[in-house]
């Protein structure tokens, strides 16, 4: 089919809803990886500078991203391993190991998930991993096996960073870093946290052998980049099937996004949170009030959106059940001789 006969395809208004709804909550649910990371280009170059290093290279390094929560630091990172594991070279030798603090709550959980995620525990044998003790000699025995230009480079991300260094005498972190600073295996340490005083929590021992290297994300968004990126959001691609319906659509978004009132909602969001998860349940919310008789997001349904966001959710839960109340002569002062139930609706 030719591309003109694709621009006339008219859909029925009603396939046009399902279809948006579609592309709209899949783009809010999914937290797909934008093409490139906005506001943030000189930290996306310093970051896969360092990654490629190590997957290329066989340098060693370390490095932490701090920032606010929601400021965008697993989201830089899983945009410059993407670009990174487009080289089909680097897709193949580069091993990586995920961990989380609040999952990996001491040294020997972190452990045995390393060696899952590395698949060692297939090269063990009738060996058996009877300490703590075993299984950090194994494994250092396994990541310093070779040397850099046999050795496969290995990734280490260390998400919640800080929550790792409350482990007892900081074991893991001492002897990752540690394997980072040798001339053998070539080994990076990314940690991600939202303190900016991580470096106080690490001992002497730990602080020496880490790279002191930093990015910091540190919002710098205005409210104007704020509400372009809004109606980024909610618009319509070329690639939607109807051309008009989209035209008309964005054309909606558009005057949305000027209109006063919704401007006063955005702008109330925009100070309260910079966060986009906190924006997309708005968004959400705006959205699931489009139907076939009313196809566009008017300022009312950003103002109703914003008030289900902001009420109490456990008031909600309560919200018309009716409970029965008991008031006895023993618990509270009453005169007569019998006890009274009082109905009370919420």
């Amino acid at each position: 089919m030719s591309k003109r006969k694709v621009k006339d395809v008219h859909l029925p208004t009603g396939e046009c809803i399902t279809q948006l709804q579609q592309v709209l909550r899949e783009r809010f649910c999914h937290q797909r990886l934008p093409e490139k990371p906005e506001g943030v280009e000189a930290q996306h170059k310093n970051l896969l500078e360092l990654l490629r290093r190590t997957a290329v290279h066989g340098e060693s390094n370390s490095l932490l991203i701090v920032g606010p929560r929601g400021a965008g630091k697993t989201t830089l990172l899983r945009c410059a391993l993407r670009d990174l594991l487009q080289d089909k070279d680097v897709n193949k030798n580069l091993l990586q190991v995920h961990l989380n603090g609040l999952l990996q709550t001491d040294d020997r959980i972190a452990l045995k998930e390393i060696t899952r995620q590395l698949h060692l525990e297939n090269v063990v044998g009738d060996k058996v991993f009877g300490s703590f003790a075993e299984n950090l000699a194994f494994l250092l025995e396994a990541l310093k096996k070779g040397d850099r230009s046999s050795s496969r480079p290995a990734l280490f991300v260390l998400d919640e960073f800080d929550l790792f260094a409350h482990h007892k005498n900081q074991t893991l972190l001492y002897n990752l870093l540690d394997v980072s600073q040798s001339a053998q295996a070539p080994v990076a340490v990314v940690g991600l946290t939202c303190r900016l005083d991580v470096m106080e929590l690490l001992e002497k021992r730990v602080k020496s052998r880490f790279s002191h290297r930093q990015i910091l994300l540190l919002s710098s968004l205005s409210f104007p980049q704020y509400q372009q990126r809004i109606q980024a959001q909610l618009s319509l691609t070329d690639a939607f099937p109807d051309a008009h319906f989209a035209e008309e659509w964005n054309s909606s978004i558009k005057t949305l996004c000027e209109d006063k009132s919704a401007q006063d909602v955005f702008r109330r969001q925009f100070h309260f949170s910079t966060d986009f998860r906190s924006l997309h349940t708005l968004l959400v919310f705006c959205l699931s009030r489009v139907t076939v008789s009313k196809p566009v997001i008017k300022a009312a349904d950003v103002l109703e959106a914003s008030r289900l966001c902001l009420c109490d959710a456990k008031a909600n839960m309560l919200h018309g059940n009716s409970f029965n109340f008991e008031l006895h002569k023993d618990s509270i002062y009453w005169p007569f001789s019998f006890p009274v139930v009082l109905q009370l609706e919420i």
